[in-house]
Order: C-alpha cells, then sequence, then structure tokens
C-alpha cells in the first residue's frame, strides 16, 4: 500500500505529457488539402466577383422595373375608383334635392352593378351608401364604419382640408377592404367623401409570381394590399422595418437599396411614392437572387472536398508505414513520462527507427532502476529533497532562509515505551508517526528528521507556500490537524484498553541555515540556528503550561488573526537573556472546538496548572517564569 502511494505520488508530479501537435501524415495531408484549398478558393472568388456583381445588377434592374409598373397599374386603379365615385356624387349634387331623392337610389345601384368591388360610399349629401349584396349585414357595417368615424376627426379633418386618406378597413368584415377618404366640394363647402372596396383583385396583380414581393403601404406604413389576405386582416403595421423607416424619411419619389428585415435577412427593396402618401414597395430576398450562384459555389465546394477527402485516404494509406512505428515509440514516450516503465515495444524494422526503437528499450530499463532507486530513497529522507538532489540542485552547504520550524513530543514516553516490548514500541511509533506525517503532507511541510519519539517538520525551505504568513499558517494547520488526529488515534487506544497519548507541539518562525550538511560521502538536508533551538523549547514548555499547541511571539505577529490564543506567562527561556511571549493556540477562528484556555484543557483531559509552583529546575532547565504579561 505504501509503495503505491509513492508511486501515485511521484506520478502527481510528473508534468503534463506533451503531445505531438504536427504528425508526419498531418503535414502531408495539410500540404496536399492547401493546395486543393488554394484551388477552391481562387474559383470561389471568381465566380463570387465575377457573376455576382452581374446577378446583383440584373436582380435590381428587374425588382425596380416590376416596382414601376406596379405602382402605374395601382395607381391608375386608385384614381379611375375615385374618379368613379367622385362623379357619381357630383351628379347626384347637382339635381335639385327632390330630383335627388328620386335618382339617388337608381344612381346608386347601377353604381355598384359596374362596380361589383365596391364595399360602400359615404357623402356629406348622399349620405352611407352600402353595396346592396352586404345589406344583410346592414346594420353591423353601418355601426363600424360609424364608430371608426366617431374614433378618427382629425383623418376627416384632413381630408376636409384637401389631403387624400387611404385606410386598411380589412376589420369591417373580416375581408381584405381598402377605403380611399378624398375632398368633395360643392357651393364652397368641401367635406369628406369616402369609397371602400375589396382589394383582392388589386392584390393578385401584385403577385408577380417570381421571387418578387410586392405590396402597398399607406403613409402610416399600414399594410393596405398583400398576397397574404391575413396579413391585411389583422392590420399589419411595417413601419419598423428598416426598409420603410428608410423610405419614409427620404425626400425621393422612388428609389432602391439593400435592408435586412427585422429577422436579419436582407432584401433588395425598391419602392414609388403614388397618389395619396401611399408607397408600392417591391422586394426580393438577396439569398434568391444569389441561389444559382451559391447552388453552383456549393457544387464545386463538395467536388472539391470528395477530392480531398479521397487524397488524405490515400495518404494516410501510404503514410502509415512511416509513421507507425513512430506512433508507438511516442506512446511508449507518454507510457515513461507518466512513470510507466513497463513497455510493450519491439522492433519493427532495420532502419533508423528499428535503431531508435532499440535504444528507446534500454532507456526505458535504465530508468526504471532509476525510479526504483528514487522511491526507496524517498523513504529514508523528504520527497522534494529526494527529488531535487537526484537533479543535482542541492550541493554541500547551506543559505539563510525564513522558516517556521515546528517540534512535537510524546509526554512521558520514556516511562510508556519500558511498559512494551521492542517490537510494541516500534509498531505503536510507526503507526503514531503515519497520522502525524499525513497531516503534514497535506500541508506541504517537509519533515526534517525523527528523533525518538519527537517530530521535526519546517515550512518554508526547501520550498516556499509564497509568504511567510502562509508558511507559519500552515504550521498551525498543522498542529490543530495533529490535535484531533490524536483524539481519534486515543479513542482507538482507549477500545482496546490501551493509554491515551499525549504531545506537545512547539513553533516557531525565523532565521535558519538550511542545505545539505554532512561529508561528501554522507550528506543530510536540515536547518540549524538559534530560531531551530527555540522552537524545541518553545516544544518542552507545553508539560508546564498544560498545553498542546505553543507558539512563539515571532509566529504569533503572522497567524495571530487566523487562531484563538491565550498568551501564557512570559517566560526565560535558555539562550534567551531577556524573558520571551508563548502563545497557546487554543483553535482557529471559525471552528468548532474550544473557545477558550479552559475549555482546551477540558478537551485534552489535562488540569489546570498553578503556574507559581512549577519547579524551574525540573528536567533541562530550559525554562524559568517570571512574570504574567500586561
Amino acid at each position: 500500500m505504501e509503495q503505491k502511494n509513492e508511486k501515485s505520488k511521484a506520478s502527481d508530479s510528473v508534468s503534463k505529457v506533451t503531445k505531438v501537435s504536427f504528425p508526419i501524415s498531418f503535414k502531408l495531408i495539410l500540404i496536399f488539402a492547401g493546395l486543393v484549398l488554394l484551388v477552391l478558393g481562387i474559383t470561389t472568388y471568381m465566380v463570387s466577383t465575377l457573376v455576382r456583381n452581374d446577378e446583383k445588377i440584373k436582380a435590381e434592374e428587374t425588382n425596380l422595373t416590376i416596382n414601376e409598373r406596379t405602382a402605374e397599374t395601382v395607381s391608375t386603379m386608385f384614381v379611375s375608383l375615385q374618379n368613379g365615385a367622385a362623379g357619381l356624387f357630383n351628379s347626384l349634387m347637382l339635381l335639385s334635392e327632390d330630383d335627388r331623392n328620386l335618382a339617388s337610389d337608381l344612381m346608386v345601384k347601377d353604381y355598384f352593378s359596374r362596380n361589383k368591388s365596391v364595399v360602400f360610399m359615404k357623402e356629406k349629401y348622399i349620405g352611407f351608401q352600402l353595396n346592396p349584396e352586404l345589406n344583410i349585414y346592414k346594420a353591423q357595417i353601418t355601426q363600424k364604419v360609424n364608430d371608426w368615424f366617431d374614433a378618427n376627426e382629425e383623418i376627416v379633418k384632413k381630408v376636409e382640408n384637401g389631403s387624400i386618406e387611404i385606410v386598411n378597413f380589412s376589420f369591417l368584415i373580416n375581408r381584405p377592404v381598402v377605403c380611399v377618404l378624398f375632398p368633395s366640394t360643392l357651393n364652397n363647402e368641401t367635406s369628406c367623401a369616402t369609397v371602400a372596396f375589396y382589394s383582392e383583385e388589386l392584390a393578385s396583380l401584385m403577385s408577380t409570381g417570381s421571387y418578387n414581393s410586392t405590396f402597398l403601404i399607406n403613409k402610416e406604413g399600414d399594410l393596405l394590399i398583400y398576397s397574404d389576405y391575413d396579413m391585411m386582416i389583422s392590420g399589419a403595421n411595417f413601419k419598423n422595418i428598416p426598409a420603410v423607416k428608410n423610405m419614409m424619411e427620404s425626400t425621393l419619389e422612388s428609389s432602391q437599396s439593400l435592408f435586412p428585415d427585422l429577422n436579419g435577412k436582407k432584401w433588395f427593396y425598391a419602392y414609388n411614392k403614388i397618389a395619396g402618401g401611399m408607397y408600392v414597395v417591391t422586394s426580393v430576398a438577396e439569398s434568391d437572387v444569389y441561389e444559382t450562384i451559391n447552388h453552383t459555389t456549393k457544387r464545386i465546394i463538395l467536388f472539391s472536398l470528395a477530392i480531398l477527402f479521397l487524397s488524405i485516404f490515400i495518404i494516410l494509406f501510404f503514410s502509415k508505414t512511416i509513421t507507425s512505428p513512430i506512433e508507438e515509440l511516442v506512446d511508449a514516450s507518454h507510457k515513461i513520462q507518466k512513470r510507466n516503465f513497463e513497455i510493450n515495444l519491439q522492433p519493427r524494422t532495420h532502419d533508423e527507427v528499428g535503431v531508435l526503437t532499440s535504444s528507446f528499450i534500454e532507456m526505458s530499463k535504465g530508468l526504471s532502476e532509476r525510479e526504483h532507486l528514487m522511491s526507496t530513497f524517498s523513504k529514508f529522507t523528504n520527497t522534494e529533497i529526494a527529488t531535487k538532489a537526484a537533479k543535482g540542485q542541492i550541493k554541500l552547504g547551506g543559505e539563510t532562509k525564513l522558516a517556521t520550524i515546528f517540534f512535537s513530543d510524546i509526554r512521558s514516553f520514556t516511562a510508556m515505551s519500558e511498559k512494551m516490548a521492542p517490537f510494541e514500541v516500534v509498531e505503536f511509533l510507526n503507526e503514531y508517526m503515519t497520522r502525524m506525517v499525513e497531516c503534514v503532507k497535506k500541508t506541504n511541510g517537509t519533515v526534517d528528521k525523527f528523533i525518538g519519539d519527537a517530530i521535526m517538520v519546517e515550512w518554508g525551505v526547501p520550498q516556499t507556500s509564497g509568504t511567510p504568513e502562509n508558511d507559519a499558517w500552515n504550521a498551525v494547520k498543522t498542529a490543530l490537524m495533529m490535535r484531533y488526529a490524536l483524539l481519534d488515534f486515543n479513542k482507538e487506544r482507549s477500545f482496546l484498553g490501551k493509554p491515551a497519548v499525549r504531545i506537545g507541539c512547539g513553533i516557531n518562525t525565523g532565521s535558519v541555515v538550511a542545505g545539505q550538511i554532512g561529508s561528501n560521502e554522507r550528506m543530510e538536508y536540515t536547518v540549524i540556528g538559534d530560531a531551530v533551538n527555540f522552537a524545541s523549547r518553545t516544544e518542552s514548555l507545553n508539560k508546564p503550561f498544560a498545553t498542546d499547541i505553543l507558539i512563539t511571539e515571532q509566529t504569533w505577529r503572522l497567524v495571530h488573526e487566523k487562531i484563538l490564543y491565550e498568551e501564557m506567562p512570559s517566560v526565560t527561556v535558555k539562550g534567551k537573556e531577556k524573558p520571551v511571549k508563548m502563545f497557546a493556540v487554543i483553535n482557529a477562528v471559525g471552528l468548532k472546538g474550544p473557545k477558550t484556555i479552559d475549555e482546551l484543557r477540558a478537551l485534552l483531559g489535562v488540569a489546570t496548572p498553578d503556574l507559581q509552583k512549577v519547579n524551574t529546575d525540573e528536567e533541562e532547565k530550559k525554562y524559568k517564569i517570571t512574570s504574567k504579561a500586561n
């Protein structure tokens, strides 16, 4: 299990596998594909540039011609309808009132019989006249017409002032109907005359049966005539279409331009402004204009792609004899890069690639032996140090660095071990050390050495977490994790009837000399200096203070915002002239667990000490309590 963990760790430290960006077969395909695409591009460009421009000119000319002819037809029909109605009105108004009453019905019936498309007429002197065919709807239609005139007095006033208004009246009988409102004058008095007619016939005349589409709108953008009857009946308005908006703002009576519709599709729009402020608009989709060219271009592209894919197949077939042995070497190199040295590789040819394969197999065997050596060596020292040492990055000598040093020690281990057989001591220490080192690995600390039951760890050498603050915080986090790992360990021991284990942790931050110390024959990577000694002495103060994690003032300054702590009485430590401050780590800010020193001691199962009665001559006399800090 341990070997698997080491192998997994080694695998995780490997950089990402370098992939082949441009295989040989790909290069061959790329060259031929480039030639095909070049020919395709030139051909497509010629079709698009030379033919497309001609098609555009023809389409614009056709669109404009259709629009002009349609505008002339529509204008003629509207003028004819208006003149016919005006002639009837004038004839009736020229008669005396008595004669008008006698002749009115006869002349109106005659008019409707000759103009079956007319729905109704309305004029001040002759009143409202409905096509006899619609008499069964007379009450309903009359009410709708009166309601419309009541609601649109402004339009009526415009007509009385000389304007001609064209309105969509399809709402009248749920059928396409257009209404013309024009001024009628008698005895210097102008009134609004109205004639409404079915617009299906005119709509059929505007339908060209080709890609071109023609519609008629009034000055307000309301749709009057179109091939889609539903749109006429629904009272659609086109004023928000970009092309319509542009022609309404333009001072030109006729023009043609390319505009997108509301869905973004581009159309050629030709328009003519006719009597009554109406616009006859003829449009054709740009996609329809270029449809033939696009089909031709697609055929060219498909033919070229067919040739391209056929060429790729041929190239792949012949390149396989060259690339297959190389691909096997590439796959093998990827396995080796992932530290998998068991490769199934045999020379398949007697050329240069075969020689390279044989050399690759020998190299794999050598790397496998080196990996086994590194795996074994890493068990006796830190993996990072082992890797750097193998690369020659760590040499005899040292350098000064700012690091955080950690010491931990088992309380009363000597007395505990005297009651155990030697193999039990080793078994106990292995299990204990495994749990503690696992906490160190989670914060990327470097285990320096095991001194009996003590553990020495440093952060900041040989690698740092980025800042001294991060290194110090990682050390404190490790100590807190060790606390709870030990509590779990003691629960298991209690279940087996074994005594609880208690430890003390000391943490100090300061300058150290880090490097390989020893001789050219036997070296050890470690750190030395006053900061290391101070960390060791700090650990030993846990016993009289009845704590499990003590940090020095130097470490406290870096992590005090992240922890709950209790300042201990100042202590004169061996090697220090002045009293130094110590801080007991209660918990990390925001975590569940003890909040005070008393709660911590209750969790650890230790009694609160009377610091005034501590024997300063006990053990190695490393400390002397002087006074409590203010």
